[in-house]
């Protein structure tokens, strides 16, 4: 591992800013040539994939119980199976009770939303831990 990778509590606190972060630049390009409903919907597609994550990331770095090393792949599984049952909650939620969000310009934002502040979390996780390095032997 190299020296300059960041663990536990600050891999939280980066993931979150990196997906706020985005969430809000999304809402806001979503804005400018869309209007209030294409921009909220940005934001929520945003805050979607920005709760689940949180969720699972304070399972994963920030529950104490799940610290200790015989605890981890459950702590990963249960992680990821609630991220997925908050996505879909969530989703399904905005979707019954926002109608405009299921057809145009807002549902396309909404789920664009959700995906582009999903790979910046991933990106962010990515170069944060170091999975970006590649090994010229791996191959051979």
């Amino acid at each position: 591992m190299a020296e300059s990778e960041i663990h536990g509590p600050g891999l939280f606190r980066g993931l979150l800013c990196a997906q706020g972060l985005a969430t809000l630049v999304v809402a806001a390009l979503a804005a400018w040539p869309g209007g209030r409903d294409v921009a909220l919907a940005a934001l929520i597609g945003g805050g979607i994939a920005t709760v689940a994550s949180g969720w699972a990331g304070f399972q994963l770095w920030l529950h104490p119980g799940n610290r200790q090393a015989d605890r981890a792949a459950t702590a990963a599984i249960r992680a990821e199976i609630g991220r997925v049952a908050i996505v879909l909650l969530l989703l399904w939620l905005t979707l019954k009770h926002w109608p405009e969000a299921r057809q145009g310009a807002t549902a396309m934002m909404l789920f664009a939303g959700f995906f582009v502040v999903q790979l910046a979390g991933w990106i962010w996780l990515a170069r944060a831990t170091g999975e970006t390095n590649v090994d010229s032997n791996r191959n051979g």
